[in-house]
């Protein structure tokens, strides 16, 4: 046996120390006297080749919070059970969340790595101190994320003075409420606000507590079947509510491979996912609880981000600096943001620009 096998072995070095592996005279014990010290190392050395073969302990898998009835957030579950994450070697426990804001809650309370949310909030989490780091951008909304009014309104301009609900203060709910309402002539105090979380924004409206709200999925089609009426989409502002992942810096430094093979299994899941729908649409409704044909809709109302475009994205112009630059200038001028932030810090393309030109 040479030295090198002890020490690659899992044995604490001051046991390995403790044996006598080598020729020569054996320190006094109780049962030294008993045991042939040649069996002795024979048996030390099957015990540690044992332990050399053992493989190593599996890493605890990456905590990802993923609000499930967002389609494209849901390609998790894709990358899950078609065995993408096993495919890169990567271990990921996705952590479902029925309120976007409860996956932010985690994130804040450092029970999950990361989380799938918009540009606007990983802005305001590195405001906070939080260390968001974007590392892969899924969508941009278009029809997804809209406002909803009474039937008596038609426009967002009749919302003066009228009471609009968003979901979370300073979220990206808020603040496509405050530029839609500002490109529709109403300023910030010229309408009355309420916190509402987007599934409850229905029931908000029939029970006359809101003129309308910010809202997505099934509670746009149950609205609508009931007279409600579509006032402003997320696209009236190009790009803004621009979304994808997060993942906390400290993990990125410390897990940096096991990362990096996770954002290559979302980028093949939302390939999967756009050329496969039907099986792709059956797999998330199985996590999520939603419809196939809602979770259709919710996908047919964003622009998806796939390899190409998530290279755009991350370029010096692409959406997420461009983009988030006028977001965080939006911020500081409503008092949200003390300080400007470093958008190049919170924008990590490192994991998207490294694919498909590996060695």
């Amino acid at each position: 046996m040479n030295l090198k096998l002890a020490f690659s072995s899992s044995l604490p070095f001051s046991t390995i120390l403790s044996l006598n592996l080598f020729d020569g005279p054996t320190l006094a014990s109780p049962w030294s006297s008993k045991l042939n010290p040649t069996h002795l190392r024979f048996g030390v050395l099957v015990m540690l080749l044992v332990s050399c073969s053992a493989p190593p302990p599996a890493s605890a898998p990456l905590r990802i919070a993923v609000h499930s009835i967002w389609t494209s957030f849901s390609i998790i579950f894709v990358a899950q059970d078609k065995g993408l994450f096993a495919k890169y070697g990567v271990s990921v426990l996705p952590v479902s969340v029925a309120e976007y804001m409860d996956g932010i809650k985690l994130y804040k309370e450092n029970q999950v790595d990361g989380v799938f949310i918009g540009l606007i909030d990983a802005i305001t989490l590195e405001a906070e101190g939080r260390s968001p780091r974007f590392v892969y951008a899924s969508d941009y909304s278009e029809t997804s994320d809209v406002v909803i009014g009474n039937p008596t309104l038609n426009s967002l301009s009749e919302l003066k003075g009228k009471k609009v609900s968003f979901d979370g203060f300073n979220s990206f709910s808020h603040t496509l409420v405050l530029k839609l309402l500002e490109k529709a002539g109403i300023r910030e105090g010229e309408f009355q606000v309420a916190n509402i979380p987007y599934s409850e924004v229905l029931e908000a409206l029939e029970a006359g507590k809101i003129q309308a709200g910010h809202t997505y999925g099934p509670t746009v089609t149950n609205a609508l079947a009931k007279g409600y009426k579509i006032l402003g989409v997320a696209g009236d502002i190009p790009q803004l509510v621009t979304e994808g992942l997060v993942v906390n810096a400290n993990v990125v430094d410390t897990r940096h491979e096991e990362v990096q093979n996770m954002v290559k299994a979302l980028v093949e899941a939302m390939d999967f996912l756009q050329h496969s729908p039907e099986e792709g649409l059956r797999i998330i409704a199985k996590h999520s609880g939603i419809s196939e044909t809602e979770l259709a809709l919710i996908l047919k109302g964003v622009h998806v981000l796939n390899l190409k475009g998530n290279q755009e994205a991350f370029k010096s112009d692409g959406i997420l600096l461009k983009g988030g630059k006028e977001i965080a200038d939006f911020l500081h001028q409503k008092g949200v943001l003390l300080n400007l932030p470093d958008l190049n810090k919170i924008m990590d393309g490192q994991f998207i620009n490294v694919i498909g030109h590996e060695p």
